[in-house]
């Protein structure tokens, strides 16, 4: 069950080959879908350039155990925009228990 303060998110994953010694993507197959609580968030960003730019996205909270296997480079469908997670999930514990799991997701640079 979902809780009524949870919105659905659709997570999909494009599978990666090596075609002549260079990885090509293939196109994203829906992995599942996972309720969480949504805020949106912005920012800061250190360029390599050395440059420092704004940049927007959503973090993702859910409670318990993640019923998903979501990863950084995922593409996630969130109120209508398609996103990419760009770290790796944080585990939320207290002592040896988990509570909880945050992602972070970005808009694509392309866009």
């Amino acid at each position: 069950m979902i809780p009524t303060d949870y919105e659905t998110v659709t997570v999909s994953r494009s599978r990666m080959t090596m075609i002549a010694g260079r990885r090509h993507s293939e196109p994203p197959e829906q992995v599942g879908e996972i309720g969480v609580l949504v805020a949106p968030v912005t920012r800061e960003r250190q360029l390599e350039t050395g440059r420092t730019t704004l940049v927007s996205g959503y973090d993702l909270y859910r409670r318990g155990h993640a019923v998903l296997d979501m990863r950084e480079g995922d593409l996630i469908d969130v109120r209508g925009e398609t996103m990419t997670i760009t770290e790796a999930p944080m585990q939320w514990k207290r002592g040896e228990r988990v509570i909880g799991w945050q992602w972070h997701c970005e808009r694509r640079e392309d866009q």
